[in-house]
């Protein structure tokens, strides 16, 4: 956050560029929350029935912020899981021309 009267620099990276997303507890929080009643094994089930790469134990280490990394790959596979966009778990910002 810059203080009144600085400029405020803003660095845009494409997602194409990004392996690993830093991983901490309030991202565990979100994905127990976007999971829901659905049990970790059945989440992992999906995973792995569209292709993804998830166990049932990483996603507990997710969830209790045990990790301190994802892999992109494994977030997408998640997100495809969980029917939602990666940007649930990104900070984004619109860019608007």
């Amino acid at each position: 956050m810059s203080n009144k009267g600085e400029k405020e620099t803003r660095i845009y990276i494409y997602i194409e560029d990004v392996v690993f997303v830093a991983w901490n507890k309030d991202r565990g929080t979100v994905l127990k929350r976007l999971r829901g009643k659905k049990s970790r094994q059945k989440l992992a089930d999906e995973i792995a029935a569209r292709g993804g790469e998830c166990s049932h134990q990483n996603l507990k280490k997710l969830e209790y912020g045990e990790s301190e990394s994802v892999s992109l790959k494994v977030l997408e596979a998640i997100c495809t899981a969980l029917e939602i966009s990666v940007s649930n778990f990104l900070s984004t910002v619109e860019v608007t021309n």
